[in-house]
């Protein structure tokens, strides 16, 4: 019994020692605080100089773009990240690679056709064309990198690399807005910003990329087939998660026209960074934990740790949020889209909820129960899109804010108590 004890408290030191004292936290939450002030600091210089009716089609166009990426490529992405402990030490990365490659020009077309078909390519022009036959390829190589940063445990990396992908972005912004501000049209400078972060991280991050050669070989078939049966109901789930992330703009401009597209989604996204930016410290310390060789208990007590302390900072931030919406959005937005202030508290909760969703999905994740999160995000997704047809033409962005908070609830209500069914 007194074995037993001891054993139980190893394990638990090993399970609360990542959150008490670990230098890779400190890392980690430096990496973020840092990130989390560019990303202010970037959000201001778009509210300054970006219109919100510009701000409004770049994030119809980045929902567009999230969404095929999401069905066609993340999937894949997430297959590899899984196979770092089995498949890719017999097999290689290069396997993994060539499937890559072939979904990017997947991706490419489906772009080509969804933005000439929709609204007859009123949202699209050349410029764009361009921009997206290079930004596919960077985005793809870029998740790859810290993907494998992160499963691999290299965090100095994974951080140097996230902080180079936050200034890169500013520093672009700063030389559009401030040395060449007639150079392009609003939207068109943020997607050279997306383009711009995504070849800083691979021209300074590929040659850390460790390579693994081939101790056996796959064939193409049955690469596929382990694939397909892994990557399938993430297909499935990307399209219900795009629409718990982004159906609501698309309803907004229906009903309320571009403008308000661009209030909802600059308070969206400040209202968003807070928790957005705290999670990643969370995830990237339990990753390790979940995906290795640990027993089931031991994975269940290190997502429990993680959530309780996850929640306890969270409610704090709220509470000083709550007080501070109006100075926030005077501070970090400007006054073109004070319409929306309020909106900041609200999003900040959901995104609370939402994210802390994320830690106990990384369970599912690891034993490839990937069924469980889609039907998460399906009962989240048809509550969103329920609710946003119901309100937002009688409430306006009210009607966004409530199918939100509704959505997220309902999910997070699901997976908890699929994880505490485990």
């Amino acid at each position: 019994m007194r074995l037993a004890v001891i054993q139980q408290l190893k394990a638990l030191r090993l399970i609360a020692l990542p959150v008490i004292s670990n230098r890779k936290r400190n890392l980690l939450i430096l990496t973020q605080v840092i990130n989390a002030l560019v990303a202010l600091g970037s959000g201001k210089l778009i509210a300054e100089f970006i219109a919100p009716e510009q701000f409004g089609l770049y994030n119809l166009q980045f929902a567009a773009f999230t969404f095929f990426f999401s069905l066609l490529v993340g999937p894949t992405i997430t297959f590899i990240k899984s196979s770092y402990s089995q498949l890719i030490p017999d097999y290689g990365l290069k396997p993994f690679l060539y499937v890559l490659s072939l979904l990017a020009g997947v991706l490419y077309i489906s772009l080509l056709i969804f933005f000439r078909v929709y609204k007859s390519g009123e949202f699209i022009n050349w410029s764009l064309y361009i921009i997206f036959f290079f930004l596919i390829p960077v985005n793809i190589l870029v998740s790859f990198l810290a993907d494998q940063f992160n499963v691999l445990d290299k965090i100095k990396s994974f951080s140097a690399l996230s902080i180079v992908k936050s200034i890169s972005g500013i520093g672009f912004l700063i030389l559009c807005f401030f040395w060449l501000p007639r150079f392009t049209e609003g939207y068109l400078v943020l997607w050279g910003m997306q383009l711009v972060i995504g070849l800083f991280g691979v021209i300074l991050f590929i040659s850390k990329l460790k390579k693994f050669p081939s101790q056996s070989s796959i064939s193409s078939k049955d690469l596929l087939k382990k694939q397909w049966i892994f990557t399938a109901p993430l297909m499935f789930l990307a399209i219900w998660s795009w629409i718990n992330n982004y159906f609501d703009r698309y309803i907004i401009e229906a009903y309320l026209g571009l403008g308000e597209v661009g209030i909802y989604n600059a308070n969206y996204s400040l209202g968003s960074k807070f928790f957005s930016m705290l999670n990643p410290v969370f995830l990237v310390l339990l990753t390790p934990l979940v995906y290795q060789n640990n027993s089931l208990k031991f994975k269940k007590e290190a997502i429990k740790k993680y959530a309780f302390w996850y929640f306890i900072l969270g409610l704090s931030f709220l509470i000083l949020i709550y007080f501070t919406t109006d100075l926030l959005g005077e501070l970090l937005l400007s006054e073109n889209y004070s319409e929306g202030f309020y909106i900041i508290f609200w999003i900040a909760a959901c995104f609370l909820i939402m994210t802390a969703t994320f830690l106990y999905e990384t369970i599912f994740y690891a034993r490839h129960s990937t069924k469980v999160i889609l039907y998460g995000n399906i009962l989240g997704a048809v509550t969103n899109i329920l609710f946003n047809l119901m309100f937002i033409p009688a409430y306006g962005l009210n009607g966004a804010v409530a199918a939100m908070l509704a959505s997220v609830l309902i999910r997070f209500g699901f997976i908890y108590y699929k994880f505490s069914r485990i």
